[in-house]
């Protein structure tokens, strides 16, 4: 099993940016992210109405599946029973969610340094980078990105592996050179029992 595969893991979204398995849909969503983020940034149109005119039309859609569904489509909508289900994918995206927000928590207590460090070099760069392009570009980019960089890992893992072994040495390095001049220099409270 490759990283990307690791990363990826199964399900649509892997089948969406792993090799574009399902062309389609990969496309459809690629093309669908630059319309959005033309009309949002070239265009200037404003988002809160874009939005509900979006959900508007998904209400109506919504409407008119659940009326007259059954005389052109044979999948009826879910109710809202079954998407109070506990195995709902909406249940499934909170609960993956509630743990996101105890891994920050757990990451902010400083019970390990060194994913402290990073976490705050990373909400650094990002906040650097945020303060020069606008979030619609930096999530058209991540999505871009997404969607080609698993599959060039692919075509060229190799190089990119022994690649990254070289910068992940020199940044144990640096990250040891700095825990143990700044960090261990660093006054800590006593804990409390």
């Amino acid at each position: 099993m490759s990283l990307v595969d690791q990363i990826l893991g199964d399900g649509a979204v892997a089948d969406l940016c792993r090799q574009w398995k399902d062309k389609i849909n990969s496309g459809i969503t690629l093309v669908m992210a630059t319309l959005f983020w033309f009309l949002l940034e070239i265009m200037e149109a404003r988002f809160v109405p874009l939005f509900c005119s979006i959900l508007l039309l998904l209400m109506l859609l919504l409407f008119l599946w659940a009326k007259f569904g059954e005389i052109f489509f044979t999948r009826r909508p879910p109710t809202l029973e079954e998407l109070n289900q506990p195995d709902s994918p909406l249940k499934a995206l909170f609960l993956k969610m509630e743990g996101h927000l105890q891994m920050l928590y757990e990451i902010a207590y400083g019970k390990d340094n060194k994913t402290f460090i990073k976490t705050i070099l990373y909400v650094t760069i990002i906040y650097i980078i945020g303060s020069f392009i606008s979030l619609l570009t930096i999530l058209y980019i991540c999505l871009v990105c997404s969607m080609t960089i698993p599959v060039l890992y692919q075509q060229f893992q190799e190089v990119i592996d022994s690649f990254m072994g070289k910068v992940s040495e020199e940044k144990d390095k640096l990250l040891e050179v700095f825990e143990t001049k700044v960090v261990s220099k660093i006054p800590r409270a006593p804990k409390v029992e």
